[in-house]
């Protein structure tokens, strides 16, 4: 086209404005195109969920644009680009992201008679803001050879000086472990919590980059006990059930193991509020929910089944993290693990 023009010896700005012209309007079919469909910013890309989307698409006619990234990443993202955002839904992973969401005006309430029923009240934000997809516990797992069932019954254990060289965390950078300890602080005070920290610290823990590095180091022999988001270890023995490491179910007699969940809310200011809604709705659904606990996660319907093999995990006494007072705590919680030493 652009030749044509040159060898009809058009002036050259006439030139130039009939190329804009033309890119305009292919940025604005290909704007219109997007519009159309859900975008969905998706903290859990790394768990293989896509099927789930994929199924939604189907059965509501509704194109989904997943864009993956870890949890903090696309908090960024969404944080960066405000209201040019082109996200619709965001997906992610620990109430720490969740709650930075909610806290800094990116998510949008958004309710209905099906989540209501869906949703318990305890897992979803009283707000409305963000749901809960799957619950997750982040409890203490020990070497099936080298430690005897019960030794371990609290996080408190991992500081006792008979384990020193004997125990793995993963990076205080991690917000699991963040949101662990900004827990701790809401329901301990600080200086309890602190206290437990340095205990840990004494016992010169390896500091590992994953739960599933910490895993492996254990299998091979090189830790004891660790600290991991249970259904990692669900994966690891439904893929070989003589792994050798088992959960410590930590606080049975008491709090309960800390129980943390990935959710999902609608992004403030989408246009695709419909579709957006309909895919929370999807998401946890009796039909979704089989698919997240088939990864080892815990589905947030009592009606639904526990992951496959690992029914007796379900009747583990949980204490969930206390969103509301553990969110301002986060950035406490990091500096405090940084204080005592746990890189």
């Amino acid at each position: 086209m652009l030749a044509s023009l040159i060898r009809r010896r058009w002036p050259l700005p006439v030139i130039a404005l009939t190329v804009v012209v033309v890119i305009v309007a292919f940025m604005l079919a290909g704007s219109a195109d997007e519009q159309d469909d859900l975008v969905v910013y998706n903290g859990r890309s790394h768990y293989g969920d896509e099927q789930v989307f994929r199924d939604f698409e189907k059965a509501y006619g509704v194109d989904v644009v997943l864009r993956g990234g870890t949890g903090p990443e696309l908090y960024e993202r969404l944080r960066r680009e405000g209201d040019a955002t082109p996200a619709d839904v965001l997906v992610t992973t620990d109430l720490a992201n969740l709650w930075r969401a909610e806290e800094s005006g990116l998510l949008e309430p958004s309710t209905s008679a099906t989540l209501e029923a869906n949703v318990p009240v305890a897992l979803h934000d009283p707000g409305n803001h963000w749901w809960a997809l799957t619950t997750r516990l982040r409890v203490p797992v020990v070497s099936t050879k080298r430690i005897a069932p019960g030794e371990i019954t609290s996080y408190d254990d991992l500081g006792d000086p008979k384990y020193k060289g004997r125990t793995c965390l993963r990076t205080s950078n991690n917000e699991y472990n963040q949101s662990l300890v900004a827990d701790m602080i809401a329901k301990r005070g600080k200086a309890a919590t602190e206290a437990l920290l340095r205990s840990w610290m004494a016992n010169d823990p390896k500091v590992l980059n994953s739960d599933g590095e910490m895993l492996a180091v254990m299998a091979a022999g090189d830790c004891d006990i660790g600290i991991a988001n249970h259904y990692y270890l669900a994966r690891a023995l439904q893929e070989n059930p003589k792994f050798p490491v088992a959960p410590a179910w930590p606080d049975q007699d008491g709090a309960g193991a800390h129980a943390n969940v990935s959710g999902a809310g609608v992004v403030k200011g989408t246009d695709q509020r419909k579709a957006a809604v309909a895919l929370l709705e999807y998401l946890t659904s009796p039909r979704a929910q089989r698919a997240f606990t088939d990864s080892g996660e815990f589905a947030i319907s009592p009606s639904a089944p526990a992951p496959e093999g690992l029914a007796d995990w379900a009747e583990v006494k949980v204490d969930p993290i206390a969103v509301a007072q553990a969110g301002p705590l986060l950035g406490e919680a990091t500096a405090l693990m940084l204080s005592v030493g746990w890189n």
